[in-house]
């Protein structure tokens, strides 16, 4: 994963860029505008090429209809250049963005550059990034409990493990799970955030006890279970899936465990979060 910020991508990245970009760049780094708004001015600045289509004259946008891009191959080449040094998605034949990595991006840019408003307030008021934390195949390791139970159990529940009376009780850390959280907890704002299987009762005590065993401490009265996680308010979601409400989490969602997205284990996970402490 490439960490960058403005003032880096400034100072590294100007044989990509326009003297146009640059200039506009140069205003989005000195702007102190809400999260939301420094990222669009970013988007802007750094990918106008997404907004050419509006500007189409009635040909160019027959030609576009039928999948030929009216932009000349000199600046498509040029623009599908600079995204692919900063690992966006080139643009399609028909010259429109095919997906959203270029906002995704420009999200981590600005949450790394730290100048945008609400981060500011909260430096001012002495206050810490809010960091929730999934269980479940984050600070917990699923198939250890699976790993434990009956074969009658496994039998008897073997489309739904996860209603096996008991069976979060019997789970193990993942590895480096527990060092994580609890650097986390002394650098951000820190909470346990789960869902726990309606079907299952003990599961809501069981996942109580492992924070009890497990992070005595640190997670004191900082557990919260919910199926709708999108309703919590907070900066990061540690979760390995977008169910019950993490997909629509409005901070930022590090995708635990997920190839290729850059968080494929806790080391990466702190490694990641470092950059904005």
């Amino acid at each position: 994963m490439t960490l960058l910020t403005i003032g880096k991508i400034l100072k590294e990245y100007k044989e990509f860029l326009t003297d146009y970009e640059i200039e506009k760049l140069r205003k989005v780094q000195r702007g102190k505008t809400d999260f939301l708004t420094q990222v669009k001015d970013l988007q802007l600045a750094l990918f106008s090429e997404e907004w050419d289509f509006m500007s189409d004259s009635g040909a160019d946008a027959k030609d576009r209809a039928i999948g030929k891009n009216p932009m000349s191959k000199k600046y498509t080449d040029r623009v599908n250049k600079k995204r692919e040094a900063f690992g966006v998605s080139s643009l399609v034949e028909t010259g429109y963005a095919e997906d959203r990595s270029s906002y995704l991006f420009c999200e981590d840019v600005v949450r790394l550059t730290k100048n945008y408003k609400e981060r500011l307030d909260r430096k001012a008021r002495k206050q810490k990034d809010t960091v929730y934390v999934d269980m479940d195949g984050v600070l917990v390791n699923f198939q250890s409990g699976i790993d434990k139970i009956s074969k009658e159990d496994a039998e008897r529940y073997k489309d739904e493990l996860d209603e096996v009376p008991g069976i979060f009780s019997l789970m193990e850390p993942n590895e480096g799970a527990i060092e994580g959280y609890k650097w986390l907890c002394k650098n951000f704002d820190t909470y346990i955030l789960s869902t726990a299987p309606w079907e299952n009762p003990s599961a809501w005590q069981d996942k109580l006890n492992w924070v009890k065993k497990h992070l005595p401490d640190v997670a004191h009265k900082r557990l919260i279970l919910s199926h709708n996680k999108h309703l919590l308010k907070g900066d990061f979601l540690i979760d390995d899936r977008i169910a019950n409400g993490a997909g629509e989490f409005a901070g930022k969602h590090i995708f635990f465990a997920e190839n290729g997205r850059g968080f494929e284990d806790w080391k990466k996970v702190v490694s990641y979060l470092k950059n904005l402490v």
